[in-house]
């Protein structure tokens, strides 16, 4: 990624956390994860840190950030030179301009999402989405869709095509695309949570990348107040056609991956949540 690129997350990172820290929700979290790339039959664990933020600025808008850093055990090789250290981030900002009496609501959103350096060939991954968004956000059951034009950049580690006699002049795409995303949680009983996620991006031509997550939190208060266990699969597939080159093999030998983790997360309410 370029420095502007990195300073300008790096920038919105902590506008987000000064924002949300007058009234909101911090979470850290430490576990394990496993990456497959199943068609290759690759599966590799490691463990990862995680830090959250979800809270409201004084004007009334929805601020939140969560960012990732993972340590692979490295054992598969499929890129012969990766350093296992990678990242993920997602940020953004929503408000709604329109509430229903039924908790139902329409209002905007601006949501940045970056994933850097992974096992599965992903030198540098990073959108930009603003949509507009409708959904219910009741006390048990939230849902929600949005769509929307946005920045789509993706780049392909050279490594491993280039094993496969390619080199790294198409391995980097820049898109102005179209988006739809869903989102959806419901509470099960006062522990249990259920959360699930999609997303689908796409040009004039074809598409580009669908996103899958689901997963589960549980309190732990009787571990420790504020704990919970956390556990997630998120699967991504990539439309890598569009770096095909006549006459040569396909960039990679494998288009998706497959991310589970498990962690322990402490929750830190604000002080200021009754504002």
């Amino acid at each position: 990624m370029t420095r502007p690129f990195s300073r300008a997350i790096a920038v919105l990172a902590l506008v987000l956390a000064a924002g949300a820290a007058e009234a909101g929700e911090w979470q850290y979290a430490l576990g394990i994860h496993d990456m497959e790339v199943r068609d290759v039959d690759s599966s590799t664990f490691g463990i990862t840190g995680h830090a959250e933020v979800d809270g409201v600025t004084k004007a009334g808008r929805h601020l939140f950030g969560n960012f990732d850093v993972s340590l692979d055990n490295d054992h598969d090789h499929l890129d012969p030179d990766h350093i296992p250290v990678w990242w993920q981030t997602d940020l953004g900002i929503d408000n709604a301009f329109l509430r229903g009496s039924r908790k139902m609501f329409f209002g905007w959103k601006i949501e940045q999402n970056t994933r850097m350096n992974t096992v599965s060939s992903i030198e540098r991954e990073w959108h930009i989405l603003p949509a507009l968004e409708g959904g219910f956000n009741g006390d048990a059951f939230q849902a929600s869709m949005r769509g929307g034009v946005g920045y789509n950049f993706l780049e392909i580690d050279d490594d491993a095509p280039r094993l496969r006699g390619i080199d790294r002049t198409n391995l980097r795409q820049t898109q102005i695309a179209g988006a739809l995303a869903g989102d959806m949680s419901f509470k099960v009983g006062k522990s249990w949570e259920v959360i699930g996620h999609g997303e689908k991006w796409w040009d004039s031509d074809d598409w580009i990348q669908t996103q899958y997550f689901t997963g589960f939190r549980v309190a732990t208060e009787r571990w420790a107040k504020g704990s919970k266990v956390s556990f997630s699969a998120e699967y991504n597939e990539y439309n890598l056609d569009r770096y095909s080159t006549p006459g040569q093999p396909a960039v990679l030998g494998w288009d998706d991956d497959l991310l589970f983790k498990i962690d322990f997360r402490f929750v830190r309410p604000s002080s200021h949540a009754s504002e």
